[in-house]
């Protein structure tokens, strides 16, 4: 797989888990959604600085 392919599925994984733990929010009670949110930003922002670095860099996608 070449690196923009290895970008593409990370970003692909990423945002589908993203996506989960946004819809997860409807049960959760408002106070914990914060603790999500503080979650997801830093998630985001190590897969962003991932691509940014190259796809020796990409940290895995939980």
């Amino acid at each position: 797989m070449n690196p923009k392919e290895q970008a593409e599925e990370l970003a692909a994984r990423t945002l589908e888990g993203t996506r989960e733990r946004l819809d997860a929010l409807a049960g959760l009670p408002t106070a914990e959604h914060v603790e999500v949110f503080d979650s997801l930003h830093r998630e985001l922002s190590a897969v962003l600085g991932a691509l940014d670095q190259g796809p020796a860099q990409q940290p895995p996608v939980s």
